[in-house]
């Protein structure tokens, strides 16, 4: 059900005699681009209690469409909708993920449990055709979170996260487990990984992306300015202790 990957017995995934998932995976990837620029107050109000420092106004909306990612093979495709600042922290240089959605429910537990990725299930939407336009939809319980529709174009600006040839990589979170008797955190650290990637030189392109707000999913209520979008692609995804950058940075409680 997992293709290459076995499952490890004692792996600290639950439970320990028949664990959930793998703790490797690996896909393709096909990645429509928004970058946007939203009020630095709104940004910060997003990081807050988190120790992590903007680089700059900038949050990407990357709508991730993952072919044959082995957690999926059932559905034969997994889709990430990921809203990403650009951070600092300490001497990292990375980006953290304010919102994420993801159509899988092993891709959901998975980064929950192992990175602290604030992934909550969505529908989805990613249709492609032969010109290389891109339209789709992301829907959370029968809400719409986002509506996009991306038209290749090179004379389109491309604009990226930074302005700078060096992008921020990797991703930085804050991982909490709830305390059994009391609202609020029993144990929280400061995870990073790196994953593989090699993604394709971005195509620019124009972008209209609809967003709506929810109590539980405020997203139209950071009122993105878009600055640019792309598409990439890229062959090499994949995670695991043998294929990427794992770290446990710092615990903060207790």
């Amino acid at each position: 059900m997992y293709g290459p990957f076995k499952l490890y017995p004692n792996s600290g995934v639950n439970p320990h005699h028949s664990p959930a998932y793998p703790l490797e995976w690996d896909c393709t990837l096909r990645t429509v681009e928004v970058v946007t620029r939203v009020a630095p107050d709104k940004i910060a109000a997003m990081l807050e209690g988190s120790g992590f420092e903007p680089v700059n106004d900038r949050v990407a909306f990357r709508f991730m469409l993952s072919p044959g990612h082995t957690l999926s093979i059932p559905n034969g495709e997994m889709f990430d909708l990921m809203i990403t600042v650009p951070v600092r922290y300490g001497d990292l240089y990375t980006q953290t993920h304010v919102y994420m959605y993801c159509s899988d429910a092993m891709g959901m537990a998975a980064g929950r449990e192992l990175f602290g990725y604030n992934k909550k299930d969505c529908t989805y939407l990613f249709s492609e055709d032969p010109t290389g336009s891109v339209r789709g939809w992301v829907n959370r319980r029968g809400f719409q979170v986002a509506e996009y529709a991306f038209i290749p174009d090179p004379d389109a600006p491309l604009v990226r996260l930074v302005d700078a040839d060096e992008q921020p990589s990797g991703e930085i979170h804050v991982r909490r487990l709830p305390h059994p008797e009391r609202p609020e955190p029993a144990y929280e650290d400061v995870v990073y990984r790196k994953t593989p990637l090699a993604y394709t030189d971005p195509i620019p392109g124009r972008i209209q992306m609809n967003l709506y707000s929810t109590v539980f999913d405020p997203v139209a209520d950071m009122e993105p300015e878009i600055l640019g979008a792309h598409f990439m692609t890229s062959t090499v995804y994949a995670g695991g202790f043998d294929k990427e950058d794992r770290r446990l940075i710092k615990v903060l409680r207790p």
